[in-house]
């Protein structure tokens, strides 16, 4: 990712299985999970992608994240 939009304040729980590229999404959190938003801001810094944390009703389409990627 180039760059990644993340709301503040914002949470999104659930679980990532890297062997077979599955995201689990949970509505409140359960034994296990990690905060989703938190994990890809993670791997775009990681990554040498750049991380914007802004608030929520300036990510387009009312979303808690949105992404640029590069090619």
């Amino acid at each position: 990712m180039d760059s990644l939009l993340v709301a503040v304040g914002q949470q999104q729980w659930g679980l990532f299985d890297p062997s077979s590229e599955t995201v689990y999404l949970h509505p409140e959190k359960e034994t296990g999970d990690e905060d989703l938003l938190d994990l890809v801001a993670a791997h775009t810094l990681l990554n040498g992608g750049t991380v914007y944390a802004v608030p929520f009703e300036e990510i387009p389409y009312s979303t808690a994240v949105a992404a640029i990627y590069r090619y």
